[in-house]
């Protein structure tokens, strides 16, 4: 009997994707550089693109996860990707339908991606204090770069960017005496023309006040001057975060899950129970999404 879930069999239909056309998905529109993508499958509903992204090369699926189990199951050792992207939930359908496959998948986190076009049509309380800052670069830091990185230590330990990093566009902050209280970086890690943004934070001493909506829509006021959107992820836990960009106007798009891909000759871990088996594994921040930040 056939798995109730399972997709119907068939080779995923290789496709060219009209990356940037205006019908196109937002995250292949505003995301994705054409130049860095290498090929591109069709499976039922679900879409895969395999691209050069900061991280490495990564295999790239949207839309619904059981047509996704299929494509990914199909495609992932001739397309040989450092990392995936995949819809929520489908690690743990190709745990059950593909396990060989399920199990070269791990590290990696759980996040959302959104996007707009605009910025709240009135300005916020203190988005008007928001000013570009001079972080340098690594070898030559700018006067704000210790600020900065004061403030991701104490208030986003896992942020994805950091004062100096070569792919972050520019900073924005908001001071409160000699103090950078919150942040935010624009950033182009994957090509496309919308700049990303990450490394959002507020100083958790000053939280609850609007320091982060302000400093989110200063930014994304001040980056639509020139690009036609501006896109941003973040961790699937971090509900607070998720209600402030949605008063701010973000559309939601996608629910991701990301993995990095092990060899297909690594060895897998021994079943849950088996002699060997070390119980639930860690999550590595090595394989967390670009961008995926915490307010």
């Amino acid at each position: 009997m056939p798995h109730p879930h399972r997709p119907c069999a068939g080779a995923p239909e290789p496709v060219a994707l009209p990356l940037g056309a205006p019908a196109g998905d937002p995250f292949l529109r505003w995301h994705l550089a054409p130049s860095r993508v290498h090929g591109a499958w069709r499976r039922g509903a679900a879409t895969g693109v395999l691209a050069d992204r900061r991280r490495g090369r990564s295999l790239v699926v949207l839309g619904p996860a059981d047509d996704a189990v299929a494509l990914v199951a199909a495609v992932l050792d001739d397309a040989a990707p450092a990392l995936v992207t995949l819809p929520r939930g489908t690690p743990e359908l190709l745990l059950e339908q593909e396990p060989a496959v399920g199990a070269r998948l791990v590290g990696g986190d759980d996040w959302d991606w959104a996007w707009t076009t605009s910025a709240p049509a009135a300005p916020l309380p203190g988005e008007e204090d928001v000013a570009v800052l001079d972080v340098g670069t690594r070898e030559r830091p700018g006067p704000d770069a210790a600020a900065v990185a004061d403030l991701l230590a104490a208030a986003s330990p896992r942020s994805s960017v950091q004062p100096g990093d070569a792919h972050a566009r520019a900073w924005f902050g908001l001071r409160r005496g000699d103090r950078v209280v919150a942040c935010v970086a624009a950033t182009g890690d994957d090509g496309g023309p919308a700049p990303h943004l990450a490394s959002v934070a507020t100083h958790p001493d000053l939280r609850g006040r609007g320091h982060g909506a302000a400093v989110t829509a200063g930014a994304t006021r001040h980056l639509l001057r020139e690009a036609p959107a501006v896109t941003l992820g973040m961790y699937a836990d971090n509900d607070v975060a998720r209600r402030m960009y949605t008063r701010l106007g973000w559309t939601w798009a996608h629910r991701f899950s990301s993995r990095v891909v092990r060899p297909p000759t690594s060895r897998a871990p021994p079943p849950e129970g088996a002699p060997g088996h070390r119980g639930p594994r860690r999550r590595s921040r090595r394989g967390a999404p670009p961008g995926a930040d915490v307010a």
